[in-house]
């Protein structure tokens, strides 16, 4: 029998509390008629920028410690364009061809689970992995459940896949 080995067990920084919207859009164009068939459109998906907030707050009940949390707002975009986007000049508005979008904005709250607020290097590193996937599954149900209210094709998000970097 091999020699056990003890692994250093790495403590996370934090707790999944809560995830809620901020804010979310849906526009179609006034000169596209859904209802048309044959109309072949082209699929845009973005996700962008993250904005991070710790914030530390007392409940109001007496002698509470104070709870330290991690916000992360994250914005995600789905669009319809009429013309593939590789056909629309690079000095050209793509606005033109814009058919229909969906928007929103996404926060995942967190618990900070250790003494110290981590780096801001390690909540950005936070915020570009583990925040997608805590949030992807209610942008795809989100923008699924839009398109379809919007009369537009379904097109389905992805499962989300990340890469685990080695340190």
């Amino acid at each position: 029998m091999g020699k056990e080995q003890k692994q250093e067990q790495k403590i996370l920084p934090f707790s999944l509390r809560a995830v809620y919207w901020r804010e979310g859009k849906q526009w179609m164009s006034d000169d596209f008629d859904p209802m048309l068939p044959g109309k072949q459109l082209w699929g845009q998906f973005k996700a962008s920028g993250h904005r991070i907030e710790v914030r530390e707050a007392v409940e109001n009940i007496p002698n509470a410690k104070p709870v330290r949390t991690c916000l992360i707002t994250t914005n995600f975009q789905f669009r319809y364009l009429n013309t593939p986007p590789e056909k629309i000049p690079k000095d050209e508005d793509d606005g033109k061809y814009l058919v229909a979008e969906i928007s929103a904005r996404i926060t995942v709250d967190y618990l900070i689970e250790t003494s110290e607020t981590p780096s801001k290097e390690n909540l950005e590193q936070w915020a570009s992995r583990n925040v997608a996937l805590h949030c992807w599954p209610y942008w795809r149900e989100f923008c699924h459940s839009t398109l379809l209210r919007m009369n537009l094709p379904v097109t389905m998000m992805p499962m989300i896949v990340i890469e685990n970097k080695k340190d």
